[in-house]
Formats: C-alpha cells, sequence, structure tokens
C-alpha cells in the first residue's frame, strides 16, 4: 500500500468511495470535498494499493473552534489554527480489513505532528466511535454535533503536545 497526496484522477473515485460508505449520513458533492482538499493539501491523501486501486482516503484540514463544521458547505477561509479537524476518512469495502484504516490514522497523526498542531478532532458516525477509540479519541462530552452528521454522531479528539 501506498499513501499519496490526491491527485486530479482521484476524485471520481473518492466519491465512489464515499457512496459505498455513508448510507446513513449521506454524501457530499464534489465541490464541498475539494473544498477541503483545496484548503490544506498537506492534510489529504488516499492510500492506493501497489496495482493502483484506491482503498480510502482522508480530508482533513485546519480547524479554529470547538464546534466542529457543518457536513455539506464548502470550507471558509481558516488561518493561524493549531487544531487539524478530520472531515472525512472513508475506506473501499473491497478493501475492509487490510489495515487501511489504521494506516490513513497513523499518516494523519504524523501529519499532524509534523505541522505541530495541538490535536485531531472528529466526529465518529454510524458506529465508527470504536475504530476511533482504538487509536487513540477520546470523545469530547458537552458540545454540540450539528444535526447534519446524524443522530448517533459523537465529537471526538485526538491532543498532542506541541514541540
Amino acid at each position: 500500500m501506498i499513501i499519496r497526496k490526491i491527485e486530479d484522477m482521484d476524485w471520481d473515485y473518492i466519491l465512489d468511495i464515499q457512496e459505498k460508505s455513508y448510507q446513513e449520513v449521506g454524501t457530499e458533492d464534489l465541490a464541498v470535498l475539494k473544498s477541503k482538499n483545496d484548503a490544506s493539501p498537506d492534510s489529504c491523501f488516499v492510500c492506493v494499493s501497489n496495482d493502483g486501486e484506491i482503498f480510502g482516503y482522508v480530508l482533513a484540514h485546519p480547524w479554529c473552534g470547538v464546534a466542529p463544521p457543518k457536513l455539506f458547505e464548502s470550507l471558509p477561509y481558516i488561518e493561524n489554527c493549531d487544531h487539524l479537524y478530520l472531515h472525512d476518512m472513508a475506506i473501499s469495502p473491497y478493501s475492509k480489513g487490510k489495515g487501511v484504516g489504521r494506516a490513513l490514522a497513523s499518516k494523519l497523526i504524523d501529519v499532524a505532528k509534523n505541522k505541530g498542531m495541538t490535536k485531531i478532532s472528529l466526529v465518529a458516525v454510524q458506529g465508527s466511535e470504536t475504530f476511533w477509540t482504538r487509536v487513540g479519541f477520546k470523545e469530547v462530552k458537552g458540545v454540540e454535533v450539528c444535526s447534519s452528521y446524524g443522530e448517533q454522531a459523537i465529537l471526538m479528539e485526538k491532543a498532542y503536545i506541541t514541540k
């Protein structure tokens, strides 16, 4: 497996994986997804097989504040943030059980550390909080999550000691 930055040819595959992954929450359009990559291309990437098949992707970007951004909206201009928000990580159903999720999460954590971020936050949807707990994320209590994430959405974060 190879993890690399998103290229223009990847977007159709990303949209396909997103559609197959999010039955409960719904899918976002291409412009919304690209706005995350445009804001922070160093923290957006794909996991690719040795044969070139895209196994999964990550879209993450800087974010200021505690409440997560809303779904289905393009990202506003953001500057001077020390917090990385994982907007989306999705794995192709055909590559489940191959360690893709752990590989992408590990890469994201490395990127956050290298950028000097103090934490990564995310909203766990569709029962994914178990996975995120296993890779070191903890639930953030007392913060309202936008209803666009679904009824069972849980805000989580992983904090770091800055360099």
